[in-house]
Formats: C-alpha cells, sequence, structure tokens
C-alpha cells in the first residue's frame, strides 16, 4: 500500500550559549523554539527572523536549526 504523507508545521529552535558550568567546565547551552512555522517556509526566510531574533537574546547564538514534521500514514 502506498505511503501518505502530511506536512506539519515547522518550528525554529535558536541554541544560546549561557556560560560555562563551573564545576565541570562544559558549556551552559540554553535553547528558545518558535512553533507553527508553516511548513513551506523559505529557508532564506526562517534564517532571516532568526537573525533579527538574534539580536533580542541575552547570549550569544551557537547554533540555528529548522525542524520540519512529516506524519506518514497507509
Amino acid at each position: 500500500m502506498a505511503v501518505t504523507t502530511m506536512n506539519n508545521p515547522s518550528s525554529l529552535r535558536v541554541k544560546l550559549d549561557a556560560g560555562r558550568d563551573d564545576s565541570t567546565g562544559n558549556t551552559i547551552v540554553k535553547s528558545k523554539t518558535y512553533s507553527n512555522l508553516k511548513y513551506d517556509a523559505n529557508n532564506q526566510d526562517v534564517y532571516d527572523v532568526a537573525q533579527a531574533l538574534m539580536g533580542l537574546q541575552d547570549y550569544p547564538v551557537l547554533e540555528v536549526l529548522k525542524q520540519d514534521s512529516t506524519t506518514l500514514a497507509e
């Protein structure tokens, strides 16, 4: 039987450098997730929005992720 797909809303996740843990020396990573992006949003547009949001953050940005979600069914 053929598999059908349904595109679900995407999300934008920004990982932030919140400093170092004094006891271990590891980087403390915090993240902010912005949900309900259109599943067909252009990657460049999503990145441009992330760039605008970076200026509002208290911590330096480590990584920007666009997470897509697809439901598979028969």
